[in-house]
């Protein structure tokens, strides 16, 4: 490492140790104390003074955690009568304890002003998160709200339609995630909930799609392995409108695997059928599937080692990413490479170095370097590239006057490649890596 940069990296490392103790920082502080709710809008300010006038005064708006409505007010036509509703989230003081103290209510501009039409009370303790959407065949918007239920680890799934004047329920289920999509292909949404063991059942996905007479139809598929949670679902259309749904599900504390599945209307099918290749999807739980060539079809990062570092448990945080995607029972490497999460890159290695090349840690610049591996990480080996990240100007300074070059940034993030030359059979000129590497999150 250059001394220019070390002796930044220190005196930076010096700086931030210093502001931080002037600034008599506390760790007393609670984080309640450090939220401040976002401001109102002007519309939201009409709304809200409407609500008070309908309910009163003890109020506190509650918000969403997770979705696209994040806001304690969501305007959107419910009747689909051309004008927007607007859709309130409450908690109300002073109501008996028989009472839930979280409510709905809806609005309605009336003569150009905002009315309560009517407020209901909520079906759990926290809003998890909102959908809004028709759902099979109905022409009118579905309210689809997801509740925690107890201390955050129950949850459940109200689907409400609006008439005007009331908020009705019309389907509940239990659910670990739900979303809605068009999974057969035929332009209409289904309701699709994932729900993960319990002492009942396993793992089970379900698609519910409401029948003529209005009621949700079930259709469920089990899945192969137990399961604690969900980190999140993912689509690739295919040719004929449908969508290959992936499952990203927590099989232990610090481990996820993937299940495939897809929906044709009227049933559900595995897209791994084989158990044992579903198991080779294993991984950290930090690596969720990603698009991470944009081409319309996720890739599950699955990770082994670099040559050299078979049962050798030194550095377990430097892994080799192979990049699977899934088809016809069975899943194929469509790269490989370096990948880190936490930074939000990866670089895919060329042909030549799949299965020639190693990388290691350097333990004073944190840059991860690539080296012509030779038979052992402990042997001299020819350095082909490294990769350095900055998150100051200083560092990124130093990094330049280094003959570093700059790839990407992003926010305080600086992303650098340094490739240095030599007659190295593997040798590959910076100018053609630059390809290889790939920016997410």
């Amino acid at each position: 490492m250059p001394a220019l940069r070390r002796l930044k990296l220190k005196l930076s490392a010096a700086a931030a140790l210093t502001a931080f103790t002037l600034t008599g920082c506390s760790f007393g502080a609670t984080i309640d104390s450090l939220l401040v709710p976002p401001s109102l809008s002007q519309e939201q300010e009409q709304i809200y003074q409407a609500l008070q006038n309908a309910v009163g005064r003890d109020i506190k708006l509650q918000y969403p955690k997770t979705g696209d409505y994040l806001s304690a007010f969501i305007l959107s036509d419910l009747d689909s009568d051309s004008t927007e509703e607007a859709l309130v989230f409450y908690e109300k003081s002073g109501l008996s304890p028989s009472e839930n103290s979280l409510r709905i209510n809806v609005l309605d501009k009336k003569n150009g002003s905002w009315q309560s039409i009517c407020d209901v009370p909520a079906e759990g303790a926290e809003i998890e998160k909102v959908m809004i959407s028709p759902v099979g065949g109905d022409s009118d918007p579905q309210v689809v709200i997801g509740y925690s239920i107890v201390d955050q680890s129950d949850r459940g799934l109200v689907v409400y339609d609006y008439n005007s004047e009331s908020l009705n329920k019309r389907f509940t289920a239990t659910y670990s995630l739900f979303d809605i999509h068009d999974l057969d292909g035929d332009g209409r949404q289904e309701l699709l909930i994932l729900q993960s063991d319990s002492n009942a059942a396993g793992a089970t996905a379900a698609v519910y799609v409401p029948d003529d007479a209005g009621q949700f139809r079930k259709n469920q598929l089990s899945f192969r392995s137990s399961c604690t949670g969900f980190s999140q679902v993912l689509y690739a259309k295919q040719e004929d409108g449908s969508a290959v749904v992936y499952a990203d599900m927590l099989t232990g504390v610090t481990t996820i695997q993937t299940e495939l599945f897809r929906y044709d209307g009227e049933k559900m099918h595995h897209i791994l059928e084989d158990e044992s290749v579903v198991s080779e999807t294993v991984r950290p739980a930090s690596c969720l599937t990603l698009d991470v060539d944009n081409d319309g079809t996720p890739e599950i990062p699955v990770q082994t080692v670099f040559p050299g570092y078979e049962g050798n448990a030194a550095d377990q945080s430097i892994r080799l990413t192979r990049w699977m995607s899934a088809s016809s029972n069975k899943l194929t490497e469509k790269y490989r490479g370096y990948y880190s999460v936490s930074e939000g890159y990866a670089f895919m290695l060329p042909e030549k170095w799949q299965s020639e090349v190693t990388a290691i840690s350097d333990g004073l610049t944190g840059d991860i370097v690539f080296y012509h591996f030779t038979g052992s990480l402990s042997e001299p080996m020819q350095e082909l590239m490294r990769i350095g990240m900055a998150s100051d100007h200083d560092t990124r300074d130093s990094m330049l006057e280094e003959d570093y070059s700059l790839l990407h940034s992003r926010g305080n993030a600086y992303y650098f490649v340094n490739v240095p030359e030599s007659s190295d059979s593997l040798y590959i000129p910076e100018s053609d890596l630059l390809s290889c590497f790939l920016f997410v999150n």
